[in-house]
């Protein structure tokens, strides 16, 4: 099981009491979460996607191996979409490097977050980040149906 740090638990209590507004951004650990949205699934569809930029302002690169949620039927995957002689394609992503003193974007038709399971019923979700030395960040996703 990931090990959580207390500081990271007492700050997912804060941004919980506070409404965790998803405009206002949400630091765990030594990475910066900014934006951070789920797109409400389509009528009768549990599958959506979810976007957010992440931003590394130390001096060493930052490995997020995955996403995931304390719901036992919400499933999480870190995906792509690229484009392939025409052709968009999406696929799964084991790791995605945060380089330092870099932001990388999760956003609509590129990297971003599949989310299985999602019902879309409860105003925000909590996903925890998964680092790749096993240290778990929780970020705090609006649910909306754009980017604003």
């Amino acid at each position: 099981m990931p090990r959580t740090h207390t500081p990271v638990v007492g700050m997912l209590v804060a941004l919980a009491s506070c409404g965790g507004d998803p405009q206002v951004p949400h630091e765990a650990g030594s990475l910066r979460f900014d934006n951070a949205w789920v797109r409400p699934p389509v009528a009768g569809r549990t599958t959506t996607a979810a976007y957010f930029d992440v931003t590394n302002p130390g001096d060493v690169a930052i490995v997020v191996t995955g996403f995931a949620s304390e719901d036992p039927g919400l499933r999480v995957e870190l995906h792509e979409t690229t484009q392939d002689d025409g052709m968009m394609r999406m696929r799964s992503l084991g790791r995605v490097t945060i380089p330092p003193n870099s932001t990388v974007s999760f956003a609509p038709g590129g990297k971003h977050l599949m989310l299985f399971g999602f019902d879309g019923a409860a105003g925000d979700v909590t996903l925890a980040a998964t680092l790749d030395g096993g240290e778990t960040l929780p970020v705090v996703f609006a649910t909306r149906f754009e980017a604003d």
